[in-house]
C-alpha cells in the first residue's frame, strides 16, 4: 500500500516529495479542476462480488454451488458486493452488501460549505491507486503570533478512504509558512467546540449533512480559539530544567501525571538496553537542536510557545518513521493523540 500521491496537486509551494515542481499551480482551482487534479473525477460502481478458483488448485473442494467457467470454478459471494473505479475497473474494496460507500463527489459537496466562508482547494491527492483520497483547504488570512515572524494560515483537511478503513473526515488546523508544519487549530479545544466531524460509511450519511453544516461553521471560531491559546503559551514562561523535561515527555522517556514524572526515565533504567537508551538519545538530540534553529523564534526558546512549535515539529517530521509512504500517512492522513494533547502536557508541566 503506498501513501505517496499517485496524482495530486498543491498551490504554489511543491510537496515535499515534489522536487521538480511537476505538480504545482500558479493559483487556486475550482472544483472541477481540482477533482481532475486530484484524481478524484470518477465515482465507485457497486458490483456483486465472485471468488474464482482454477481447476489445479480446485482439487479435492467441495464443488456444490460453484460453477465451471472456462479453466477454472466461480462462485458467487452471498452477502458480499465489490466496490471498484467507474473509470478503469480497479478493485478498491470487497465488503457486505450493507455497507455504503460515500462517493468522492460528497466529499467536494463538504467543501463546498466550507468554501463558502472564504476557503480555497490548496492540495488534493489520490492514492493506492483511489483507496486513500485527501483535500486540503486554505483560508488566506494569516495568523501571526506574538513574538514569531513567521505567519500561520487556517486550513480545512478532508481524508477518507475507499477500502473500509476510514470514514470521510473533516477537520480544521494552521499551516506554519517556515517549515510546512502542519498543526490541528485549536486540536482538544477545537474538538470541544466541534470543529471536527466525520462521515460514516452507512445508508444515512445523508441525514449528517445539517450536522456538517453546524460543524464546519466552527472552524473559523476555531482558529480564534487556536490563537488565543497559542498567546497564552507565548507569554508562558519555561525554565531549563521544564523544557528538559518536556523533550523528554514527547520523545517517550518520561511519562507524567499531572505534570510529574510517575517513574524513572527508561533511559535511566537497569532493564534498558543499550540500543535503547541510544535511540532515547538520538531522539533528544533532534529535539534540543530545534531551539537553536530556524523554526522556533530566539523569544520563544522558554515559553510554553516554543515548545508546542518544537513538540508539533518532532511529531509531525523528525520522529522516526519506517518509510516515506508512513511518513505521508502520519504528517496529512492521520492524527496524533500525543500531538493533539500537546497544550495540556505543556500547561500541567509548568504548574506542577
Amino acid at each position: 500500500m503506498g501513501f505517496i500521491p499517485e496524482q495530486s496537486f498543491t498551490v504554489r509551494t511543491p510537496a515535499w516529495w515534489d522536487t521538480n515542481r511537476e505538480y504545482v499551480l500558479a493559483d487556486y482551482p475550482g472544483r472541477d479542476e481540482a477533482m481532475r487534479l486530484a484524481g478524484h473525477d470518477w465515482d465507485v460502481i457497486e458490483l456483486p462480488s465472485f471468488t474464482a478458483i482454477p481447476a489445479e488448485q480446485a482439487v479435492g473442494f467441495n464443488l456444490e454451488g460453484w460453477k465451471q467457467v472456462g479453466n477454472g470454478w466461480l462462485r458467487k459471494d452471498d452477502g458480499f458486493k465489490s466496490h471498484v473505479r467507474s473509470d478503469n475497473g480497479f478493485l478498491l474494496a470487497k465488503t457486505s452488501e450493507t455497507f455504503a460507500r460515500i462517493p468522492n463527489s460528497v466529499a467536494y459537496e463538504v467543501c463546498e460549505l466550507v468554501l463558502e466562508q472564504g476557503f480555497l482547494f490548496e492540495t488534493g491527492g489520490t492514492m493506492d491507486g483511489g483507496r486513500q483520497n485527501y483535500l486540503t483547504l486554505l483560508l488566506p488570512t494569516p495568523i501571526q503570533i506574538t513574538g514569531d515572524d513567521s505567519q500561520a494560515l487556517p486550513f480545512a483537511g478532508l481524508s477518507w478512504a475507499h477500502d473500509g478503513s476510514a470514514s470521510l473526515k473533516l477537520r480544521s488546523g494552521t499551516i506554519r509558512q517556515v517549515c510546512q508544519n502542519t498543526v490541528s487549530a485549536s486540536e482538544a479545544e477545537g474538538a470541544r467546540l466541534g470543529t471536527n466531524f466525520t462521515f460514516k460509511h452507512t445508508k444515512n450519511w445523508r441525514d449528517k449533512v445539517e450536522d456538517a453544516k453546524k460543524a464546519i461553521q466552527g472552524i473559523r471560531k476555531g482558529t480564534d480559539v487556536y490563537v488565543e491559546a497559542m498567546e497564552e503559551l507565548a507569554t508562558l514562561p519555561v525554565d531549563p530544567a521544564q523544557r528538559d523535561l518536556f523533550v523528554s515527555t514527547i520523545i517517550g522517556d518520561v511519562e507524567l501525571k499531572d505534570g510529574k514524572p510517575v517513574a524513572l526515565p527508561v533511559s535511566m533504567r537497569a532493564d534498558s538496553n543499550v540500543r535503547v537508551k541510544n535511540n532515547i538519545e538520538t531522539e533528544r538530540a533532534k529535539v534540543n537542536q530545534l531551539f537553536f534553529g530556524p523554526t522556533i523564534p530566539a523569544v520563544h526558546r522558554l515559553t510554553g510557545y516554543g515548545l508546542h512549535l518544537a513538540g508539533v515539529e518532532y511529531f509531525d517530521h523528525l520522529r522516526r518513521f519506517r518509510s516515506k509512504d508512513s511518513y505521508v500517512k502520519r504528517t496529512l492522513l492521520t492524527d496524533n493523540p500525543a500531538k493533539a494533547q500537546l497544550t495540556r502536557t505543556i500547561r500541567d508541566l509548568v504548574a506542577a
